[in-house]
């Protein structure tokens, strides 16, 4: 598990410096922010923390649901799958089946709540990229 933090943690790192050179997402401030450790504390648990990356353990059980939160960029690691149903702030719904083994980038995320409407427990590893003007 270790080796795949470091993994997870050296890919967002690197790729988060291409990302952040001249992108007008990054530089901007009216971008909303709730932290989603704070707003979910059952189901975000921080593994990392430091001044570049927050490295969470995300979990949610068959029929649970987080609650309304926000991204900043981010690389994700499907630990276990399962079918989650995302509802964003715009009233819009997104299903998605979650595979183990998924690796994916995300830039900002805006404000939206995930349900497990699986019968399975979905983890995933989320690695959020602390946005700095210093590499």
């Amino acid at each position: 598990m270790q080796k795949l933090l470091f993994f997870v943690f050296l890919s967002s790192l690197c790729f988060s410096c291409k990302q952040n050179t001249g992108s007008k997402a990054s530089s901007t401030n009216t971008q909303l922010n709730i932290d989603a450790l704070t707003a979910s504390p059952a189901n975000f648990k921080r593994l990392l923390e430091n001044d570049t990356v927050r490295v969470l353990d995300y979990t949610l059980k068959p029929g649970e649901k987080d609650q309304w939160h926000t991204h900043p960029p981010k690389s994700s690691y499907v630990v276990t799958g399962g079918r989650v149903k995302v509802f964003l702030e715009n009233g819009d719904t997104i299903i998605a089946d979650e595979k183990a083994g998924d690796v994916s980038w995300k830039n900002y995320i805006g404000k939206h709540y995930v349900e497990n409407i699986g019968s399975t427990e979905v983890k995933v590893i989320l690695t959020e990229v602390k946005l700095t003007t210093k590499h």
